[in-house]
């Protein structure tokens, strides 16, 4: 037998089946989720009040106001410089 072989022999031997580690890796994963629903469910994150307060500024009255002005100014300068380049051409 070549010694390359015997060792590998050796190794299987030695080395874990697949059915426990993968009974394992499952049992990690389940420990891993339980654990993740507590930690994810804190109240007060500092990302979550950031993003409330984004979202009222942006839904406020006043935020809607600039939004319709800025539609309409957007709107208004595409036009004229349609209209600048139409007049060029003729």
């Amino acid at each position: 037998m070549h010694p390359i072989d015997e060792v590998s022999h050796e190794m299987r031997k030695r080395s874990i089946p697949f059915r426990h580690l993968s009974l394992r890796l499952f049992s990690l994963a389940l420990v891993a989720l339980a654990l993740a629903d507590p930690v994810f469910a804190q109240a007060n994150s500092p990302w979550e009040n950031a993003t409330n307060v984004l979202q009222q500024a942006f839904t406020t009255t006043i935020a809607r106001g600039l939004s319709l002005v800025a539609i309409v100014v957007s709107g208004l300068t595409f036009a004229f410089v349609r209209l600048k380049r139409t007049w060029r051409i003729r």
